[in-house]
């Protein structure tokens, strides 16, 4: 029998009610609470209950408290803070800083306070630019003010020997950036480390801020490096949570390096069977009836064996698989035909993930190569009949249309064929290993 929980206390389902009354909109920002003893009244209770529920949506920071006036809805009109756009090339001779830029645009009144210092650097500052014990750094602290409210500190930290004497040093807006000050000066930035953390604020931190209480932060320690790996520049930006949404727009990277394919070895089946199936389910998906059948693992495992099941992985992650042997099919492929040298493709599947990157055609580039240094003069494949589509690729990659054959039981019968001469040169280089 399950035990109900112990009911809510009186002070937390007044900050319940009002709290609903924001979120839902029916109090709006800026939007005057009742006052404490109205609320305590309307509850009938102490009004240090009605206080106390108060002092809960305060914390949250929600509301917030101007005596004599009252309690308020927290305004909120966030700015969007974009790490991403740090690497975006700028003009070299911009009017106005890109954060006063934005702001501009957005309609809101920006400004900054700018102060430079040579300190000491804290511990967490050293470790990431990787000073030694005693070396100084020179710091660039900012604080931006939007609509008069200030919205976040930036302290951008340099190794002092790397900027003394530069534009760095200088209390003053550097419009075209300080990334290409540090570029200029022959350390420029190619990649950065974030990491961001969420706390409360230190008692220093709200007073640069002007926060109230209840404000929680974000923290976004950026951290940029050299070509050489060298750390040149680590900022500290203290973003107030009812000030801020932090957005990362994220695209789909090209492969991590450069694929390697590698013969299948025994324990690799369930790795090609899983391709395979995976290729098989997509093709299910959007109506096509080619692979709807169970893998043959033992024909796998022969070509396993035999040395022609590839597996192709990128950063060490299968991510497609290609069979290539000199076994002309009977059912397609002429006495006469057979007898020509060739290589011929089967079960060519690539992760959906990775497709639109050509490695499909990097695949049957490699077995043209392949086919040509063992002196074979085609390559060639069957293709389902039913898939158009499929026909349509191979055609746009060099391979002719010889006959479609309809064998008894066979769902493929699509006969291509390209000479081996024959490359497209896109799509990722595909680096063979394992063939000693």
């Amino acid at each position: 029998m399950a035990v109900s929980g112990r009911p809510r206390a009186l002070y937390q389902r007044i900050a319940d009610k009002i709290r609903t009354e924001i979120t839902s909109g029916a109090l709006g920002p800026g939007s005057r609470l009742p006052t404490e003893a109205e609320i305590a009244t309307e509850w009938e209770t102490t009004r240090s209950t009605a206080v106390q529920g108060l002092k809960v949506l305060v914390n949250e920071g929600l509301i917030i408290s101007d005596r004599p006036r009252g309690y308020f809805v927290r305004s909120r009109r966030p700015m969007v803070y974009r790490p991403q756009a740090e690497f975006r090339k700028r003009p070299l001779s911009p009017e106005l800083d890109s954060f006063l830029s934005e702001m501009a645009v957005e309609g809101r009144e920006a400004s900054q306070r700018i102060e430079v210092q040579v300190i000491t650097p804290t511990p967490e500052i050293r470790a990431r630019l990787r000073l030694r014990e005693g070396e100084l750094v020179a710091v660039r602290r900012r604080v931006r003010f939007v609509d008069g409210v200030p919205y976040n500190t930036n302290d951008s930290h340099f190794p002092l020997s790397l900027v003394e004497g530069s534009e760095i040093m200088n209390p003053e807006d550097i419009a075209r950036g300080a990334n290409t000050v540090l570029a200029e000066l022959g350390h420029e930035q190619v990649r950065a480390l974030d990491e961001i953390q969420i706390r409360m604020p230190t008692p220093e931190e709200a007073d640069r801020l002007q926060l109230g209480p209840g404000t929680p932060i974000g923290v976004h320690l950026c951290t940029g490096y050299t070509q050489d790996g060298r750390p040149v520049r680590a900022v500290v930006n203290v973003l107030p949570g009812d000030r801020h949404v932090i957005t990362f727009e994220r695209r789909r990277p090209p492969l991590g390096s450069d694929p390697v394919i590698r013969p299948a070895v025994e324990g690799d089946l369930a790795t090609v069977i899983e391709l395979w199936e995976h290729a098989a389910a997509w093709l299910r998906d959007r109506g096509i009836d080619q692979w709807q059948y169970p893998p043959r693992s033992e024909r796998i495992m022969e070509n396993i064996a035999a040395g022609e099941c590839w597996i192709i992985e990128d950063d060490g992650v299968p991510i497609a698989t290609i069979t290539v042997d000199d076994h002309a099919d009977p059912d397609f492929w002429s006495p006469e035909e057979a007898a020509e040298p060739a290589l011929y493709v089967h079960r060519m599947a690539v992760r959906r993930d990775v497709s639109g990157l050509e490695l499909g055609s990097a695949m049957l580039d490699w077995a043209s190569q392949r086919a040509a240094d063992q002196g074979k003069q085609w390559l060639r494949l069957d293709a389902w009949r039913d898939n158009g589509d499929l026909q349509s690729y191979y055609s746009s990659r060099g391979f002719t249309h010889v006959r479609t054959v309809n064998a008894a039981g066979r769902q493929s019968g699509a006969l291509f064929q390209r000479p081996t001469a024959y490359t497209r040169n896109i799509g990722p280089k595909l680096i063979e290993q394992g063939t000693e």
